[in-house]
Parts: structure tokens; sequence; C-alpha cells
């Protein structure tokens, strides 16, 4: 229950969604596992505060999920976007119901992930990055949390990104933002210098690296904190990212090059989501089928924007 809100099991938001329970909760609000009484389908709703700042920002979401919607939610592995509606003063955004987070199958795994359990994890949301990135949209906020375990049960490795409540337009990105979540933000914007969509690459890298190695990176409490351990783990960043700017070492993941390419400090030479998809890698993917198997991973054919 959110008290400021006022949500309970059992309430009616809007029209016809039923709250059957609480999934989770920020300052945005909280998110709502909903029936919809005329379809009985049930779905996640995301209930926005009705908060000056709050609003602008799901009128932003919404914007940004409309741009999405050129894009196939299920080969692309983001989560579907079932649209919007009004539940008194607050904007209420309708998804797909899926199982659990990443974060949440994390702990409840207690394990390191081998390499072929990474392997499709990486794919899936290198493909989605890609599809986002094609499209000229920056996720801003990739971590375990806002990546969803579509079935733990029947395909505990088919996963999907969402949350695109920080997520704007390449164009729209500016330079001394400090946007997503500390422990997974890029050098480039922890040192106030201009960044582009590499931010998501450098994320992306963090999350594979926390999964293989079990815990967070770079767990810093502050800009100072998240500094220091990088350069302690990968040396000093290059003089250009500093001249503009305001000794635990990666030997665990030396059979996984690919994270590194990930984490290069010079952002201008990270690797980008379609180069993850066309590493040697994923060389034992071989089929064009575009569903997605948990075993059997087939490559994914962007949708050109």
């Amino acid at each position: 229950m959110d008290d400021n809100l006022s949500i309970r099991k059992g309430n009616t938001l809007g029209s016809f969604h039923v709250v059957e329970g609480i999934l989770g909760e920020g300052a945005f609000g909280v998110v709502a596992k909903c029936r919809n009484t005329e379809t009985q389908k049930s779905v996640a709703v995301k209930v926005n505060k009705g908060e000056e700042g709050v609003l602008q920002q799901a009128i932003y979401e919404i914007a940004v999920l409309k741009r999405m919607q050129c894009l196939d939610h299920d080969i692309c592995n983001i989560v579907q976007w079932d649209g919007f509606f009004f539940d008194k003063e607050n904007i209420c955004i309708t998804f797909e119901l899926l199982d659990m987070s990443l974060r949440g199958y994390m702990e409840e795994q207690d394990r390191f992930f081998t390499i072929g359990e990474l392997k499709p994890i990486l794919h899936q949301l290198a493909t989605a990055l890609a599809s986002l990135h094609s499209i000229g949209i920056t996720h801003m906020d990739l971590k375990p949390d806002n990546i969803m375990v579509v079935d733990r049960s029947h395909q505990p490795l088919k996963v999907k990104l969402i949350d695109f409540g920080l997520a704007r337009p390449v164009s729209a990105l500016h330079q001394g933002e400090f946007v997503g979540t500390r422990v997974y933000r890029a050098p480039e914007m922890l040192l106030g210098v201009p960044f582009d969509e590499s931010v998501d690459m450098w994320a992306l890298g963090l999350v594979m690296a926390e999964l293989a190695m079990g815990c967070c990176m770079y767990p810093g409490n502050s800009h100072y904190d998240m500094v220091r351990y990088i350069v302690e783990t990968q040396g000093q960043p290059p003089d250009d990212l500093l001249d503009n700017g305001l000794s635990v070492m990666l030997k665990s993941l030396d059979e996984i090059d690919l994270i590194k390419s990930m984490l290069n400090l010079d952002a201008s030479n990270r690797i980008t989501a379609q180069q993850v998809l066309d590493h040697e890698f994923f060389a034992a993917i071989e089929s064009m089928n575009r569903h997605i198997h948990v075993y059997n991973l087939k490559f994914i054919k962007l949708i050109p924007f």
C-alpha cells in the first residue's frame, strides 16, 4: 500500500483496472498489479503521483514510449506498453505483466552466473539497447532493477528492459546532467563532460560484471568515490576527459573481454550495442529465426527507423 496515493488491493484505477497487489514503489509513485475487468487480463500499472515534477516526467516517458511503438517489443526485448489513462490527477501507464526483476532473480539464485547464462542475457540486452539507439533513444537507467525476467519458471533467462522514466532522445542529452542510478553512471557523466548513448553500454558492462562477480563493481557513495574506484580498477581516464571535466582488477573477467569493451573509459572507443551483437562471443548463434528461446537463441534482425 502507498499511503500518499491511497492505493490498496481491491481499489479500481480509472474505469476498469482493479488493484490485485503492489509490485513496487519509488519517488514517482507505485507499480500495481491490476486486472483489466474488460479483458480479464492482468497487467502492470505505473501510477505516477500528481505532483508537478512527477507529472512532467510521466509526460516525457509517454512521449518516449510513443516513439518506441515502431519497435517489435518481443523481438527487441523491451516491455510492451499498453497505453495510459488518468485516475483522478494521477497518470497511469499500463505495461505487460512480467515475472520479477533481474535483481530479485540474482538474489534468489544467490550465486555467480556462468558464461552460458551470461551469453543469452547479454545478447537480449544488447538487442534492446541497439533497438533503442537505432531510433535515437537512450535508456539512461540500465540496472538489474530495470531488467525483468519474463517467466523464471519456464524461461529463466528470457529478459526484457523496463522503466523508461529517465529515457530521452540522444539529441536531448545535456552536459552536466546527473541522470540514473549513481553506481551505474559512466565516468564522463560523473566528470560532467558531454555524453551520449554510450552511457548505456557502460551500465550494461557493469550489469554483466555484477552477474559474473556477484557484487556491484563500483559501490560508491559519492561521485568522488566512484571516480576513485574506477581509477583504482582501470587506471586514469583519458586526458581530454579529465581536462574537460569537473586495486581491484578485472582478473575474474579476463575470459569476458566483451565486458571490458563496454567498460572502456574512453566513450568514443566504447563498444556499441550493435557491435556487441556482431561480436564473435555470439558466433554459435546461427539461426535467423526471429523467435527467441532460452537455450536456442536466434539472431535478431533489428527494425530500421
